[in-house]
């Protein structure tokens, strides 16, 4: 009878350690800071890094074309061509051809 008793509680602790376990186990791969999620972190990380890759690049072109309208390094045909964009008028003898941006 004792025999049997220390099999019960051996092979008892060992269900519990086993559920145990797996309880972790199940965790650390689906969990909210498992493994899993770690890959889908990685894809956000990559496109949020070429977000702001893109939003760099607007920022310089910005600062460039504001630094070209600046009274101290004036550009006078980038004023020209500002006042006719924004101002949609031209001198009569002159052709404005007028080039997407994006090509």
């Amino acid at each position: 009878m004792l025999c049997i008793v220390r099999k019960f509680r051996f092979s008892w602790s060992l269900v519990v350690l086993i559920i145990f376990y797996l309880y972790l186990g199940f965790h650390a791969l689906s969990g909210d800071q498992g493994v899993l999620k770690w890959a889908n972190y990685e894809d956000k990380i990559s496109a949020l890094q070429n977000e702001i890759d893109i939003l760099v690049a607007e920022r310089e072109a910005l600062e460039l074309h504001a630094n070209q309208l600046r009274a101290n390094q004036l550009d006078l045909d980038r004023l020209g061509e500002e006042a006719r964009r924004t101002l949609n008028v031209s001198h009569t003898n002159e052709i404005v051809i007028w080039l997407d941006d994006s090509q």
